[in-house]
């Protein structure tokens, strides 16, 4: 058996590993974001969307969808990704894993596409209970999956750098509590950034969420907030600072011998 394959027969046993628990626990992973989505339709989508009419030329509730699918597709990689790092520190698995014969890079591999694939079933998921909710149509299907897929490694990657720092329970909980949430609802979930004053549009320019979810409203109905070759470019550019910035960690040990 070649090095190369030693290293993939460990990357699929991390990933499928985690996949089977999200499945088997589908109550804890699956079922909340089924649940938050069907609230904020009929919230959000029923209630306030025959007052507000449409946004951005959209009919409210098709406007939402995607920036709902696009939240609890991030939220579900970074939980899956912190999990998987955290555990493994909490119980040493980790130290086992590092002195085997994985690379480095495998490692992150393994952990990043632990989130990303927890991400895209929780897309899957939402995407159907929106069809309980609306009819939609996807303008171009491949950025829809490349924003997906990006988005879910960007924040998994934030997921391992929190894990790796984090000593306790309570540090893990501190990034999703007082970072992503604030961000996401400022990210133009439930509105154009285009409405809101100069101010405040200046200040969401600085969060990476307006630019995924831009990007993915634009995947759909071919409109956005941003342009989308810009959004494309600076997600890319974050995605490889933190990637390799990861990497750093990993080799290092970082809040693992510590």
């Amino acid at each position: 058996m070649t090095y190369f394959q030693r290293n993939c027969i460990a990357y699929k046993t991390i990933v499928l590993n985690e996949v089977y628990r999200t499945l088997r626990l589908w109550s804890q992973t699956i079922l909340p974001s089924a649940i938050t989505t069907v609230l904020y339709f009929l919230i959000f989508g029923r209630l306030m969307g025959q007052r507000i009419g449409s946004m951005a030329g959209i009919d409210y509730i098709n406007f939402i969808m995607p920036g709902l699918i696009m939240m609890n597709m991030l939220m579900a990689a970074y939980n899956a990704s912190i999990f998987v790092v955290y555990m493994a520190k909490y119980t040493r698995n980790i130290e086992e894993i590092l002195v085997s014969p994985m690379t480095a890079t495998s490692v992150l591999l393994a952990f990043l596409s632990v989130g990303i694939v927890r991400g895209l079933i929780v897309a899957i998921v939402v995407a159907l209970v929106a069809l309980g909710f609306t009819h939609y149509h996807i303008n171009n299907i491949i950025l829809m999956l490349f924003v997906a897929i990006l988005g879910c490694a960007i924040f998994s990657l934030l997921a391992i750098i929190n894990a790796l720092y984090a000593k306790t329970f309570d540090q893990v909980s501190i990034v999703p509590t007082f970072v992503i949430m604030p961000l996401s609802y400022l990210g133009g979930v439930f509105y154009s950034i285009s409405i809101l004053p100069p101010f405040w549009q200046k200040l969401a320019f600085f969060d990476p969420i307006v630019y995924l979810i831009s990007t993915f409203r634009y995947a759909f109905y071919g409109v956005g907030d941003i342009h989308v070759l810009g959004s494309l470019l600076g997600m890319l550019g974050v995605f490889v600072i933190l990637f390799f910035y990861t990497l750093r960690l990993i080799k290092n040990r970082t809040g693992i011998s510590d």
